[in-house]
């Protein structure tokens, strides 16, 4: 066995989304040795349901009963043993957080008997806050295992360290390239105006009332909001969930893509969150909320498009849709900033550089 080889395992707590998925594949494409497993996929821990059943009985009964999250961890701890083992890698990612599917320190002990490092991308800690008792679990309990804590967010990374001290490094999102044949068959005009797809939240709504002649939604929960939505929003709304090839079709249509943070995110002037960069990758111009993180990766007014309000989000949108070769200049200037930095084979690289597994 060559004892200098590096082999990375990458674990999996995220997938209902494609992004440890997305990342493994650029692992391969940057000829790093990696393996994936999904934790979702693995066997249940015997008795997980009624263990997880008398606890809300607790919960429920007791008002000074608190969450025993070690008993919330749903996967078999000998089937992650296994799969480490099986793997025999010298560096341990885990996508997301651990907690939900194995005792952070039960982990941490399998990745030390093989002298292996292990690591944490935090993909949505801020999604964690409303629910107190999980987000301070995290901090208290698993933040601490980690040799390493890479995080979509440059707030969520400085909050790490400066109020607990652990390694936290900033580590932007990426995306995948937009295949041949979307860019081969990119067509003008382009129907659409104004296009937004998420799923529907109070915030987003109260913005795109602003915009409400020009937009296009798609995402689901929107019907369930009609009561406080206008009649002429409703008629925009397309209730359904878009991903991959039916999203980058739906960009390619859209003179401006417009993204509306996570309210959990925006509350702390956090989240490039992924659509950011799947426009740019399939050259679209992209207009999205202004915080210092985005201003810190790329050049507003020059390879994207900010606003900071609802009436400043009027403002741009009325004027991009009227000045197309502005637009079509920064829409392609974004796009070979992506291709330059952000593709999932270049952040994984990124990613091995910054832990040894390549020099």
């Amino acid at each position: 066995m060559d004892m200098n080889h590096k082999k990375l395992l990458i674990l999996d707590g995220l997938s209902e989304l494609a992004l440890a998925r997305d990342f493994y594949r650029g692992c391969l494409q940057a000829q790093i040795d990696a393996e994936y497993c999904d934790l979702e996929s693995l066997p249940r821990r015997r008795f997980y349901f009624v263990s997880k059943f008398i606890g809300k009985l607790k919960s429920i009964f007791s008002g000074r009963y608190a969450i025993n999250f070690a008993n919330l961890a749903r996967t078999d701890p000998g089937a992650i043993k296994k799969a480490i083992m099986t793997s025999s890698p010298t560096h341990i990612l885990v996508f997301r957080y651990a907690y939900r599917f194995i005792k952070p320190q039960v982990l941490q002990s399998y990745a030390r008997a093989l002298n292996c490092k292990i690591y944490l991308y935090d993909t949505d800690s801020c999604n964690l806050f409303p629910d107190q008792k999980a987000f301070v679990y995290f901090i208290e309990n698993e933040l601490a295992i980690y040799d390493e804590i890479f995080s979509f967010s440059k707030v969520a990374a400085d909050f790490f360290t400066k109020t607990r001290s652990l390694p936290a490094t900033y580590f932007p999102y990426g995306s995948n390239p937009v295949a041949r044949a979307h860019t081969q068959t990119q067509t003008r005009p382009q129907p659409i105006d104004v296009l937004f797809v998420g799923k529907a939240s109070f915030r987003r709504i109260f913005l795109l009332e602003h915009i409400k002649d020009s937009v296009s939604v798609y995402g689901n929960h929107w019907h369930k909001n009609y009561p406080v939505i206008s009649p002429e929003l409703q008629g925009r709304i397309t209730d359904r969930t878009v991903w991959g090839d039916d999203l980058t079709d739906l960009m390619f249509q859209s003179k401006i893509i417009l993204n509306i943070t996570n309210s959990n995110f925006y509350s702390v002037e956090t989240g490039l969150n992924l659509r950011v960069f799947e426009v740019l990758a399939a050259g679209g111009f992209l207009l999205t909320d202004h915080y210092e993180e985005i201003a810190g990766l790329f050049e507003i007014g020059k390879e994207i498009e900010t606003y900071s309000s609802a009436s400043e989000l009027k403002e741009k949108v009325e004027y991009y849709l009227s000045h197309e070769e502005e637009r079509m200049k920064i829409a392609a200037a974004g796009k070979k900033k992506f291709y330059a930095l952000y593709t999932w084979e270049q952040r994984a690289k990124d990613f091995a550089l910054k832990v040894g597994i390549k020099k």
